[in-house]
């Protein structure tokens, strides 16, 4: 009987084995940032900006907040991303980035950044295979 017991343990122990390995072998990084309301001067209007870039060879999803709160949806961006919007008081603002990058030594990455009337509220590099970013915020 304690055999029998010794056998379901050693299953238990091999299934979980093999989910570690291919668990190990999955590499999706996820940045979610929410900031809230900004701490800052109440204005009618703010200038947004977006900036990375999406190296060579991959392409990515990008998801971003214009003017009069139109939606745009880049599907298979690449290469450097800048856009300024001026966008009204009270706005939701949202930044989504998702890429896969080639697997290299050193780890590949993005670097972004989001600025409100030119002062960073963002700024960093994203490194992995599988990134997705997202960031958001509310103009006061």
């Amino acid at each position: 009987m304690e055999f029998l017991f010794y056998i379901s343990d050693m299953k238990k122990l091999l299934y979980l084995i093999v989910i570690t390995i291919l668990a190990s072998g999955c590499h999706k990084t996820i940045y979610n940032m929410n900031r809230g309301e900004l701490k800052i001067a109440k204005k009618d209007t703010y200038q947004v900006e977006y900036i990375t870039e999406i190296p060579a060879g991959t392409k990515a999803k990008m998801y971003y907040i214009g003017e009069k709160n139109v939606q745009y949806f880049e599907e298979d961006y690449t290469g450097k991303f800048h856009k300024t919007y001026t966008i009204i008081s009270g706005k939701a603002i949202k930044f989504n980035i998702d890429v896969k990058l080639p697997k290299t030594k050193p780890e590949g990455g993005i670097h972004t950044i989001v600025k409100v009337d030119g002062e960073a509220i963002t700024d960093q590099t994203q490194s992995g295979t599988d990134i997705d970013f997202r960031f958001q915020f509310k103009l006061p």
